[in-house]
């Protein structure tokens, strides 16, 4: 009889582990009380329609996969928290990964009442404009007593993606140093040029607003400066019943050439708008992309833009000149020349782009940490802000005679260069320095070389 009560015993013991074995597989990490219930969660981001947990994913051809990193589109790496509604406490919080079971479901034992689930890719909701796209899904569901409450959270872009393209009849008619400046209204603005072409940007999606603006400069084949702003509004009867930005919104910013006389050229703008929630894309009307800027000409094809008065409008001196420095004549002086260009213009400096070439090895090396490797605009550093800063503590340029430059509005301005070409003899920098300078004033554009040798 004792032997029978021992085996009944061991078959009880063995029973109830295999309960808790297999409770916890169901239930999930956590521990269940009498008057729990449990949610059982089903998670995936979406994009363009598709559902998508990880970017390994096959799915429509890789066209979507392809746009994401895996941080961002694998769900295994997104943040959950479980908020009690009443309370607003957080009784879960921490990553997929770790919720899950080992069955790889996430089930997380809850008690009676009200909920809402969050799960994110990362803490975008204050990030004004980036490179990583903001995956969010949010949801409220209850659970009641005893019973498993399945939700199907779904993470959605939660920003507004903009991305820049160029059409073959704008790259045949414009030079490859245009700038795109994409504002969203509230503070989110990036600026579009050859090296971001076709890469994807990821703005705050803006309160109440039904636009995207952007400020655009081009240069014409010819050397003519364009300068234009427009809107690019939200149509009435988008996707959803949604006129004002929402998150998800995709545009695609195609500049174009738009027409041309025979001494005038138009840029302008075609705009895809994407629902990426549905896939679906539509093209804004033309209508609702509003021009605003002092060369577009008014009337139709045979209206051609007043010829300015006095014919040349712009004056450069200062170029081409070149300066021979010796470190020994310069060590006895102490004095190092004025080594400046001068220009003007009724109309405004709209355009100066600096080239910097170098025949020492060590130069070349400089610039690169001060970002003046490569051409600059100093009328649009928007894009180069380490660049900036450095012309300013040279100083080439202030805030206030940038901000001038930038606007267009700046009608003289001496480019002094002497500061920067102190610190070739300084550094023992010998060698053929040239710095060429292109400068365009909307309706003339000019270009002299800076030459400086520096020898012992």
């Amino acid at each position: 009889m004792k032997r029978y009560k021992s085996l009944i015993g061991l078959l009880s013991l063995i029973i109830g582990l295999s309960s808790c074995e297999m409770r916890d597989e169901l239930w999930g990490k956590g521990e269940v009380g009498p008057n729990d219930g449990v949610l059982e969660l089903d998670l995936s981001s979406l994009y363009n329609g598709v559902k998508i947990s990880r970017a390994t994913d096959a799915v429509d051809n890789g066209t979507t996969t392809g746009n994401f990193n895996e941080e961002d589109i694998n769900i295994d790496n997104y943040t959950l928290v479980v908020t009690k509604t009443d309370t607003q406490e957080e009784v879960e919080k921490g990553l997929v990964s770790d919720l899950k079971n080992e069955e790889g479901k996430v089930l997380i034992p809850l008690s009676e009442g009200d909920y809402s689930v969050k799960a994110y890719n990362y803490e975008g909701e204050n990030v004004t404009v980036s490179e990583r796209p903001f995956f969010k899904g949010e949801q409220t569901f209850s659970v009641k007593k005893g019973v498993s409450t399945g939700v199907d959270l779904s993470c959605k872009l939660a920003c507004v993606e903009v991305e820049l393209g160029v059409t073959e009849s704008f790259t045949a008619s414009f030079k490859d140093d245009y700038t795109v400046t994409v504002d969203n209204g509230e503070g989110a603005t990036q600026v579009f040029t050859k090296d971001n072409l076709d890469k994807k940007y990821y703005f705050k999606t803006p309160d109440q607003q039904d636009h995207l603006s952007a400020a655009i400069k081009a240069t014409s084949i010819e050397g003519n400066f364009i300068e234009l702003k427009a809107t690019i509004q939200k149509p009435a009867d988008a996707e959803g019943g949604h006129a004002n930005l929402a998150d998800g919104d995709s545009f695609v910013i195609n500049l174009t050439e738009d027409g041309a006389t025979d001494s005038y050229i138009k840029l302008g703008l075609e705009v895809d708008l994407t629902f990426t929630e549905v896939g679906e894309t539509i093209e804004i009307p033309v209508e609702n992309i509003i021009y605003d800027g002092p060369d577009v000409p008014e009337g139709g094809e045979d209206t051609d833009p007043e010829e300015p008065e006095g014919g040349n409008t712009l004056t450069v001196t200062g170029v081409p000149e070149t300066y021979n420095l010796s470190l020994a004549e310069l060590m006895e002086s102490g004095e190092m020349p004025t080594i400046k260009v001068d220009m003007a213009s009724e109309n405004g400096i709209k355009s100066l782009i600096v080239s910097i070439e170098s025949d020492s090895e060590v130069f070349p090396v400089l610039l690169a940490g001060m970002d003046l490797d490569k051409p600059f605009d100093l009328c649009n550093l928007e894009d180069r802000p380490e660049a900036k800063t450095q012309l300013e503590s040279l100083p080439l340029i202030t805030e206030e005679t940038y901000n001038q430059l930038h606007s267009g509005t700046l009608t003289e301005y001496t480019f002094d260069v002497t500061s920067l070409v102190a610190l070739l003899p300084g550094q023992g920098l010998m060698g053929c320095h040239k710095f060429t300078l292109t400068i365009s004033d909307g309706n003339e554009t000019k270009e002299g070389t800076l030459t400086v040798n520096v020898t012992e």
